[in-house]
């Protein structure tokens, strides 16, 4: 009987030494990279602001769209550890438009959808400035000028379609 026991705990024991083996041969292929540093420069792409497309549409005198376009610029100047106060005024003005009526000629739920998107994700990018995480900020930041550009091409795009769609009733 006691030949067994120590035969069982010999066997465990050597079991137990090769798991440790393995464990230590594993090599990690996760990048060290993917840590964010605040301090390293990224790359935010806005769309252009479509002066021609609001000049065409009546718009020109949007004044809280072009507040919130200087607001986005203004975004990517900025070192990424100070960019609490505009994220902040960034969501008061996104606030304000969703709460007003959109100008009637963009008045429709395309637009109004992909509009409280961007508010969305600036509430996001708001609550990691107060609550930073190294791996949310930055990828929260790149999503709102995603979604803000998504919302301008929509802008632009959906004029295009229902000329096109008039266009095409009249021949």
């Amino acid at each position: 009987m006691l030949f067994r026991f120590l035969i069982y705990v010999s066997l465990m024991f050597i079991s137990c030494v090769g798991e440790n083996e393995l464990k230590g041969t594993i090599s990690s292929t996760t990048e060290k990279s993917t840590i964010l540093d605040p301090t390293k420069e990224i790359r935010l792409e806005l769309i252009d602001y479509p002066k021609d497309f609001l000049d065409e549409n009546g718009l020109k005198d949007w004044d809280e769209f072009k507040r919130l376009y200087d607001a986005m610029e203004r975004l990517k100047e900025l070192d990424l550890r100070d960019v609490e106060v505009n994220i902040i005024g960034i969501s008061a003005l996104l606030n304000e438009l969703v709460s007003d009526n959109l100008p009637d000629q963009l008045e429709i739920p395309q637009i109004r959808s992909r509009f409280k998107v961007v508010q969305m994700q600036a509430q996001k990018s708001r609550y990691f400035t107060k609550h930073y995480k190294k791996d949310s900020l930055i990828p929260s930041i790149k999503f709102l000028y995603s979604y803000y550009n998504s919302f301008v091409s929509r802008m632009i795009t959906i004029k295009q379609e229902e000329t096109a769609v008039v266009t095409n009733t009249k021949k």
